[in-house]
């Protein structure tokens, strides 16, 4: 992988590596088409014409099929997650609030993505462990680049003194849902949600969860899967698990995705979400963010410079980079107000975020572009 500056981008035509995540619709893999089952019914019968069952989370089955027999089911289809794709620090103040002390120390984000590259000097002290749900295991090494480069925006140390996260103390839990190719599926997402909320046993208000403080996602979707208004009916287990994940205390930090004028993605659509656009070092809002009513407000996603694998930076652009830097200013606003509810942290991003474009709220920069110097000392 080129450490030169890329925009994520889905083409039409092919598919390139991405920088923050993105949705379409599956492709049939070797062994069949993957479909999503609510009731024992649709379970029964989908496992009686061959299918087999390959994720389970609360409500939600997912099923490997023959296509052609996935086709004549008429279940809904799984789908496909792709990887989406410092100045950001003094651009939104966080280096005012790193100086007064303020790091993020004790607080937790939970990063899904591609992986985590704990071996990289700038992430290893963030390192809180992590599930792996494409090998089903519980070291999620990133064999892509995508989830440290995200990682290393919110929490890296700042040994290169350009790559320093927002939060440089915080810890960081890994979920990993996509694979070296830097593709996923939908099912595997909702099950890191419900994952990094209850924790390993899956049981909520036990001695394993984690209690983080955001869940950070850079995913987002590509047409047809993109939306000017909400879209909490299109995906009801992903909105039930972020919806879920607020309900616990978990701020739920969405990419707005790079779909420009098009849209929202899923699940920055989905009215739980925090979600977020892209803006430039000027404040511009960068051609690609994704625009519409779900937008909440913006940050710097252009040029990003962060940790990549082995011990190599990249310099990367998309909202899949805005997101994280979002997600390490909640962390600075928990280290200064550990009671805020996820409702008071969106609502310190949002009441003091710097207006830009139309007055007041629009669907480009949504309110503004985050400050975070000014959202940790928003008083509620």
């Amino acid at each position: 992988m080129k450490t030169n500056q890329y925009i994520i981008a889905v083409l039409v035509a092919s598919l390139v590596l991405l920088s923050a995540i993105t949705v379409t619709p599956i492709e049939a893999k070797p062994g069949g088409k993957r479909v999503l089952a609510h009731t024992d019914d649709e379970v029964k019968n989908a496992i009686s014409n061959g299918c087999k069952i390959v994720r389970e989370t609360k409500g939600l089955k997912a099923l490997d099929c023959n296509p052609a027999v996935a086709d004549s089911l008429g279940l809904q289809e799984d789908i496909q997650l792709f990887a989406v794709d410092t100045k950001a620090n003094t651009q939104i103040g966080a280096d005012t609030v790193q100086a007064s002390g303020n790091t993020g120390a004790g607080r937790k984000v939970v990063v899904i993505d591609t992986g985590y590259n704990y071996n990289h000097p700038e992430l290893s002290s963030s390192y809180l462990g992590g599930r792996d749900f494409v090998n089903n295991d519980s070291d999620p090494l990133d064999d892509n680049g995508h989830g440290s480069h995200v990682a290393g925006i919110i929490t890296a140390d700042g040994i290169d003194s350009k790559a320093r996260g927002v939060a440089p103390d915080a810890g960081v839990i890994s979920v990993k849902v996509l694979d070296a190719s830097g593709s996923g599926f939908f099912s595997d997402t909702v099950a890191a949600i419900y994952w990094a909320v209850d924790g390993p046993d899956g049981i909520p208000n036990t001695a394993d969860d984690f209690g983080a403080d955001a869940i950070s996602l850079s995913l987002g979707s590509s047409a047809p899967y993109t939306y000017k208004g909400f879209c909490d009916n299109v995906m009801p287990d992903m909105t039930n698990a972020i919806k879920y994940a607020m309900s616990r205390g978990t701020i739920v930090v969405v990419a707005a995705g790079n779909s420009g004028g098009s849209g929202v993605s899923i699940p920055g659509c989905i009215s739980y979400s925090t979600t977020i656009g892209a803006v430039d070092s000027a404040d511009k809002i960068a051609s690609f963010s994704g625009r519409g009513k779900a937008v909440d407000v913006t940050t710097p996603g252009v040029g990003i410079y962060s940790t990549w694998l082995g011990t190599s930076y990249a310099t990367a652009s998309g909202t899949s980079m805005a997101t994280p830097v979002t997600s390490g200013t909640v962390a600075l606003i928990k280290s200064a107000h550990p009671t805020y509810t996820p409702d008071q942290v969106q609502n310190a991003l949002i009441k003091t975020a710097k207006d830009l474009g139309k007055r007041g709220f629009d669907t480009s920069y949504g309110w503004g572009r985050v400050s975070a110097s000014d959202a940790v000392n928003y008083i509620q």
